[in-house]
């Protein structure tokens, strides 16, 4: 088999926006033995899970030599570099000097790949990258979906999902709420995902719970306690491959413009994502299942800059409780 060695730096967003990229390749070299070197938590949802036979750290510190001019490589990872036919290489920027050190240890054939969409020309992601692809007349493949948790995942996901779903010995599905992101600039308030979390719950069959990371369990105590006083489950900090497993049971998912956002989408099951200072034709996930809804206000989607600068938040703010529940109740109950 053809060692192939593909290189993704970025957050666990930029990751999943580019999995259409990673399947197409996957599916036109499949007999090939695939690498991929990144980030291990974020990589973790990937591992012999279809697309990669491994995964190893871009962060240790012989990497950091592929970024000087004629800087020397350590042996072994010399060798390591060299033993792989290709490389696509996924980053925000074309990264030139990391691009020679590779061609020096030996790898000719690299191909470097946008992993975030071109926000000046409005192109989105996709777009970008299955025409990256045309030019090594490598077939663009569009999938239902492109996270495949393994039966362990599916295991350990279904086990938590029971648990936060059972009440008084009744199961019922599960529908997760996860209200951060990576910006607060991006979220809707979070009260408002409580309201709706309390609708669904009493005029549905559903059983809502909460997904929080660090970030939001610090920054909110406040909301915290009132999820747990409404007696809403809470999951934390789950591994990203159990976490996988236990939204691809969910029976549908609700949140913001963020990663764990971008993640139940590739999952193919119902999500409703909340986009208001970032454009969803551009950022936002594609997919049958995926909902998006903005506001219908003259500044969304705005700027990175004006989005960290507003006073006002008015875009997310003015997206109402009635709303979100008219585009969600349809669906579950239809």
């Amino acid at each position: 088999m053809a060692p192939i060695l593909l290189i993704h730096q970025g957050a666990l967003g930029d990751l999943i926006l580019s999995l259409p990229a990673f399947y197409s390749l996957r599916i036109f070299s499949a007999h090939a033995s695939w690498t991929i070197a990144g980030n291990l938590e974020t990589l973790s949802l990937l591992e012999d899970r279809f697309y990669a036979q491994r995964i190893v750290s871009i962060h240790q510190k012989e990497w950091a030599a592929l970024f000087q001019e004629e800087a020397g490589l350590p042996e072994p990872f010399h060798r390591f570099l060299a033993s792989f036919q290709q490389a696509f290489v996924f980053s925000k920027r074309k990264p030139e000097l990391f691009l020679r050190g590779l061609n020096r240890a030996g790898l000719k054939n690299v191909l470097w790949i946008p992993s975030q969409p071109d926000e000046e020309r409005r192109l989105s992601l996709p777009a970008i990258q299955k025409e990256m692809l045309a030019s090594q007349k490598i077939p663009w493949v569009e999938p239902e979906k492109t996270v495949f948790p393994n039966p362990d995942d599916l295991r350990k996901g279904r086990e938590l999902l029971e648990r936060v779903t059972s009440r008084e010995g009744h199961q019922g599905p599960g529908w997760a709420i996860h209200p951060g992101s990576g910006s607060p600039n991006k979220n809707w308030p979070w009260e408002r995902f409580l309201e709706t979390a309390s609708a669904l719950d009493q005029r549905t069959g559903l059983r809502p719970f909460f997904l929080l990371g660090p970030v939001e369990t610090e920054t909110s105590r406040e909301m915290t306690g009132k999820i747990e006083n409404l007696g809403f489950p809470i999951l934390r900090d789950i591994s990203l491959p159990i976490l996988a497993g236990l939204l691809s049971q969910c029976a549908g998912y609700l949140g913001n413009d963020s990663g764990v956002s971008h993640l139940a989408a590739a999952l193919g099951i119902p999500a409703f994502l909340l986009f208001g200072p970032t454009d969803p034709e551009i950022w936002g996930p594609k997919g049958k299942n995926v909902k998006i809804l903005s506001p219908d206000q003259p500044c969304a989607p705005c700027s990175l800059e004006r989005a960290r600068t507003c006073p006002e938040k008015e875009c997310l703010f003015s997206l109402t409780v009635r709303q979100v529940l008219d585009w969600i109740l349809p669906v579950v109950q239809g």
